[in-house]
């Protein structure tokens, strides 16, 4: 009996009676807690009614899905430069050769094995390869012989620019075992040593690793856009992920796709009158809160998205760009809802402005390569201005352009308040 009582009374606490409610409004505090409890109920009624649209779960579910395929589609060996090589005699040296340059090179460049020479010079022409490499037969006893003249083939695109630091890649290591058999060679014809070939191989086994030096030419980093600090080895791999355009730009565009989604169920509740009960002054704030209630939710499982992803950042650049863009997003379809009149005008937009975002921004592939003057375009492409952020660029854009829109919002709901 004393639990039920006191399960009554925190009931009562938590849900106040009428006579309650009317004694905290005659004050401002009260007003305001009234005020907000009222919000509360109308945003928990509003996510439960959003969740049982079926077509709202069902945006929701695309970017799970999105970002499944891009997984399983693309691969980080994709956002590596390729490089061809050919062999035309396949011995110990090319194995050997071959071993180094698929485990000992920069983890920018991906070297591969063909096993035909037309095989490498239609990857090449097809852009599948930056370039290739055909070695000759015999290339040890062609050094020491005095014809080498020919002995690598490159080829190379006409578009490619890391031709050269391929370049540099591949002779010096290509020095490193031909610099071997001449100086076996060396030792081995040299009149004072008396040495057999197989004994110049023993000596040199362990010696001449450490008199070759292992240092490159070029020196090869990757520096944080976030900090322009310099990124460690060990930490490259976590850090840079070919995926992070694609995945980024998706959940950018997904929130987009969201919030007009939003904007589209705005028209429906207003074509059955759910707004025109409300007080005249609450109008435009639960109206923009409708649209921006589904926004959130997005933006919400975007984080998500991108924390499973591993391409999680900063925990403070990550939330505050993400409630920024969020915002941006609500406060443009907002403004849509007053300068568009029809709910089928909005929804022919939406693939229409998902397609040009994913080609300008841009996201799989950029166009704007192809023809500059798509990046003027990129000026009013909501997306972007989130993407630019994980470019190197400052917030301030995306901060100053939510914040513009917003008070074009707010210009545009005066009539609306007071009609």
């Amino acid at each position: 009996m004393a639990q039920t009582q006191g399960q009554s009374e925190r009931l009562r606490g938590a849900f106040a009676s009428a006579e309650e409610l009317a004694a905290q409004s005659a004050t401002s505090r009260g007003k305001a807690a009234a005020a907000l409890r009222r919000f509360f109920v109308w945003t928990g009624l509003t996510a439960k009614r959003l969740l049982k649209k079926p077509s709202f779960v069902l945006i929701l579910l695309m970017l799970p899905v999105v970002l499944l395929v891009y997984r399983a589609v693309i691969t980080e060996d994709d956002g590596k430069l390729h490089v061809a090589v050919y062999f035309e005699e396949e011995d110990e040296l090319s194995k050997a050769f071959l071993t180094e340059m698929t485990e000992n090179v920069p983890e920018q460049f991906l070297f591969y094995r063909c096993e035909e020479s037309e095989d490498l010079y239609s990857d090449v022409a097809a852009a599948r390869a930056e370039c290739g490499y055909v070695f000759s037969a015999n290339m040890a006893k062609k050094i020491l012989t005095g014809e080498w003249q020919g002995m690598i083939t490159a080829v190379v695109s006409e578009k490619t620019v890391y031709a050269a630091f391929v370049n540099e890649i591949v002779y010096n290591k290509l020095n490193r075992f031909l610099s071997f058999e001449v100086v076996k060679d060396y030792l081995v014809k040299s009149p004072d040593m008396h040495l057999t070939e197989a004994e110049v191989e023993r000596l040199l086994a362990g010696e001449f690793a450490s008199m070759v030096s292992k240092k490159t030419l070029v020196n090869y980093v990757t520096t944080d856009v976030m900090t322009g600090e310099v990124v460690e080895d060990e930490e490259l791999a976590k850090n840079v992920s070919v995926l992070t355009k694609p995945i980024r730009g998706t959940v950018a565009i997904f929130v987009l796709l969201t919030g007009l989604a939003g904007l589209v169920f705005w028209y429906q509740d207003d074509a059955e009158g759910r707004y025109r009960v409300m007080a005249r002054e609450r109008r435009p704030l639960l109206s923009f809160a409708s649209i921006l209630l589904p926004t959130v939710m997005a933006g919400l499982a975007g984080i998500v998205c991108l924390a499973i992803a591993g391409l999680w950042t900063h925990t403070a650049t990550e939330l505050l760009s993400m409630a920024v863009y969020v915002w941006f997003v609500a406060a443009f379809c907002n403004i849509l809802r007053f300068l568009i009149p029809s709910v089928h005008a909005v929804c022919a937009i939406i693939p229409i402005l998902t397609l040009i975002s994913y080609l300008c921004c841009p996201i799989l592939l950029d166009v704007g390569r192809l023809f500059p003057a798509i990046r003027f375009v990129r000026a009013i492409l909501l997306p972007q201005y989130y993407l630019r952020i994980y470019e190197g660029y400052p917030m301030l854009p995306l901060l100053l352009g939510a914040l513009a829109l917003t008070l074009v919002s707010a210009v545009l709901s005066v009539p609306e308040r007071n009609r």
